[in-house]
This record gives structure tokens, sequence and C-alpha cells, in this order.
């Protein structure tokens, strides 16, 4: 169905409406001049009778020209009646009738297929003369204008309407994919393209320039994110080899304050290789890893084992945790990954809203964890899901910044929908899994 505010509908509703409003007016200008053409000739001849009449001045003599009159004329196309010097003369009920327009058959001079005449009465002295002219000529008129706006005039609105509507669903449908792939794009979907743009249009011309666009923004985010993963992955390994000399030498008789400085440099550069291993797990599930080993996975089964895996640490944190389940599905995937997923979600929670209760859910589909900390406004929501960001400003609090980044890659990589909410109190995140799941890797 065509949106009525589509601007191809409104435009071609336009250039109908103005083709025939224009067209109306052409009809109607010439209808009318030559209606009055024919009314004008109409009463011309009727006049031209009277007068000639008038103008013979002995009424004997008038009486028999009156009578040639009424004998020579075809009933169809004139009558004549007149009363003169006594004599009757035609046909005596139209010496009735007033001046105007009469119906033939209220006069009984035509038949029922008759329209009308245009009467006209003059009075000579005491003579009275009336001239009824047959109106055919506008029923002829009125007729010819009738099959021109029924053979003519409606195919051709018909036609132009019937082209204009499939010109606007052709440009709708254009439109529209152009608008889907620039929904697509801002959703982060950056391989979205218009497929087969129209050649030499305006429209194609548009859409040849959102893929030039979309490929040159997908081409620098994957550089980006190729320069992030060699960053992390030429870093990792010297970092690496740095704390493992630190292990060596904290195996070393040192002295206590050394000890703990080698101690806390270890922390340090734990956290320092920990933030890298994230960084390239990310760039691989954005690249599509770890798709080939996805497997049926009982969510509400996993749902339940990390409950009671963070039951003891939520407990020691002076929180609670429960876990409800309703209508559980059976979903494709890697069950590591998805475990990693409620972890993060779970840690997230304990991490911003200490002491407080948090809630596991599983209906149908859908996995929720919600807590009752100060959540995000909602201007950031989408912010917190990209890699290393954060909202303390300061960053003085542990935390890397890519536990809901590492939630995003998974979860679209699993096809799932993610969105961020507000529990009131608190944040709520719920992951939407595919219902008919991800197809699973050929073997």
């Amino acid at each position: 169905m065509i949106a009525l505010r589509s601007t191809p509908l409104r435009l071609a509703v336009a250039l109908i409406l103005v083709f025939t409003g224009f067209l109306a007016a052409g009809l109607g200008t010439a209808y009318a001049l030559m209606h009055e053409t024919l009314t004008d000739d109409i009463k011309t001849r009727a006049e031209q009778v009277i007068d000639e009449l008038r103008a013979i001045p002995e009424p004997e003599e008038r009486a028999e020209r009156a009578a040639e009159f009424a004998a020579s004329m075809d009933p169809e196309e004139m009558v004549i009646a007149a009363r003169i010097n006594g004599r009757s003369i035609g046909h005596q009920s139209a010496l009735t009738l007033d001046e105007g327009v009469v119906k033939g058959t209220a006069t009984g001079l035509k038949d029922e297929r008759a329209d009308s005449y245009l009467v006209r009465t003059s009075e000579i002295g005491a003579d009275r003369i009336t001239v009824l002219v047959g109106r055919d000529s506008l029923v002829e008129l009125n007729e010819t204008f009738v099959a021109i706006l029924g053979f003519s005039v409606l195919p051709a609105l018909l036609l132009t309407s019937a082209i204009g509507m499939v010109a606007v669903r052709r440009t709708n449908a254009r439109v529209e994919a152009i608008r889907s792939t620039l929904h697509a794009l801002s959703e982060g979907t950056l391989s979205a393209r218009v497929s087969a743009p129209h050649p030499d249009t305006d429209l194609g011309d548009i859409s040849r320039d959102l893929n030039r666009m979309a490929a040159a923004q997908e081409a620098a985010t994957d550089a980006l994110r190729q320069i992030g993963s060699d960053i992390a992955h030429d870093l990792k390994t010297p970092i690496q080899r740095v704390a493992l000399r630190l292990e060596r030498l904290a195996e070393t008789d040192l002295p206590q304050t050394t000890r703990d400085e080698v101690e806390a440099v270890q922390t340090e550069t734990a956290q320092i290789i920990g933030t890298f291993q994230s960084l390239l797990q990310i760039a691989q599930l954005e690249g599509g890893q770890g798709r080939e080993s996805f497997a049926p996975v009982d969510l509400a089964g996993l749902l339940r084992d990390m409950s009671e895996i963070y039951e003891p640490a939520v407990e020691e944190s002076g929180a609670t945790l429960d876990c409800r389940i309703e209508d559980p599905p059976t979903v494709v995937g890697d069950r590591h990954l998805l475990s990693r997923l409620i972890a993060n979600l779970v840690e997230n929670a304990l991490r911003h809203a200490p002491g407080g209760p948090i809630h596991l859910a599983l209906r149908g589909p859908v996995l929720s964890v919600s807590d009752s900390g100060p959540g995000i406004v909602a201007e950031r929501r989408e912010d917190v899901l990209r890699r290393l960001v954060r909202l303390e400003a300061s960053r003085s609090t542990p935390g890397s910044g890519l536990g809901l980044a590492m939630v995003k890659a998974i979860a679209d990589l699993h096809g799932a929908r993610l969105v961020l909410g507000d529990a009131q109190p608190g944040l709520i995140v719920t992951v939407t899994f595919p219902t008919g799941g991800v197809e699973l890797p050929m073997v």
C-alpha cells in the first residue's frame, strides 16, 4: 500500500488534478461557447419568422404567409401557430404557451424522444404569433460532449492515473530501498547497499552515491578495526613476555616492598592482557568467527547453570539473584559464547548495582538481565555498546569498557537483537533470539 505522505504519490495526484482541471476547463469553455452559439441561432430563426410576418401590413396576406410557413416547416424543427384576423393557423395548442423552453411531450408536438422547443411569441395588434424552434442541435451537442467524455476524456484520465500509479510505485520502491539502506547503515550494518540502482535517473545517481559512501565507510571501519586488532595482536605477545619475566622475578628472593610492587605490576599486566584478549575476540566475532561451532543450545539449562555459578559471588556482595524461566526455547549457537554473554551481563549488574537485586529471566526467545542501579540515560545506551566506551570519564573504577561491547558482538553473531532499557530503577538488557534460530554451519 502506498502511503498518503509519499512525495511521489502527492506529485502524481497533483499532476492528475492539474491535468483534469485544465481538461475540464477547456471542455467546459468549448461547450459553453458552442451552446451559446446554437442557442443564439435558434433564437434568430424564431425571430426571423416573426419579423418577416410582422413586416406584412395586410392581415389576410400575413395569415396566408403564416399558413405557408406552417405547412412547409418540419414539426421536428419548427412549429408555427397564429391567430390572425380571427383565423387560426398551425398547431393551436402552441398558442397558449408563454415564451421560454418547453418540453415537446407536454404540448403533444413531438414524440417522447423529443427534448424541447424554444418558444417565441409576438403580438401584432390583435393578432398573436407563436413560433417554436426545436432544440435538437443542443441535444446533439450534449450527446457529442457526453461521447467525448465517455470515450476520450475518462479513458485518458484512467490511463494517466494508471501510468501515474505505476510510476509512483516504482519510484516509491526505489525511495524505500534507499530509506531501508540508510536505516540499516544507521543501525550499524555497514554492508547494506541499494540493490540494482536504476540507470540514468536522479534516484539512480543518489543510490550509486549512497553505495559508494557506504563502501567507503565500511572500508574505513574495517581498516580501523583491523588496525585495532593488529595493535592488540602485536602488543599481546610482548606484554605476555613481560608478564612471564615478572613471574620469574617474583620467584626470586626479593625484599617485601619490591615484591609488593612486582605483584601490583603483575595485576596491571594481567588486566592489559585481558583487555587485548577481549579486543581480539570482539574483532573475531564481528568478522563472523565462531559460527563453525554452532549447535543446538538449551538456553534454559544454560541460564540455570550460570545462575548457580554466580550465586555465591552475588550473596557475598550482599545482593540477591533470582532466575525465572517461561516457555524456554532451544537456540542454535555457541554454548561457551552464550555463557560469556550471560556472565558479562551479571558482572555488569554486580559492578554497577552492588547490594541490589539482580533478575535473570527467560520468556520464550527473550533473555533479560535487570538490576536496580543508576541505569544508563537513553542518549548513552548506544554509546556503551561500542568498544572501550565508559560512562565514567575519569575511568577511576576497574573495568575496560568492553563488557557490553562483547555482549553485542556475541548477540550479533547469533542474529539476536540487543536492547538496553530502563528497569525503573536500574538497567534492563534484553536479548531477543531469532525464533527460527541461526542456520547450522555446513560440515
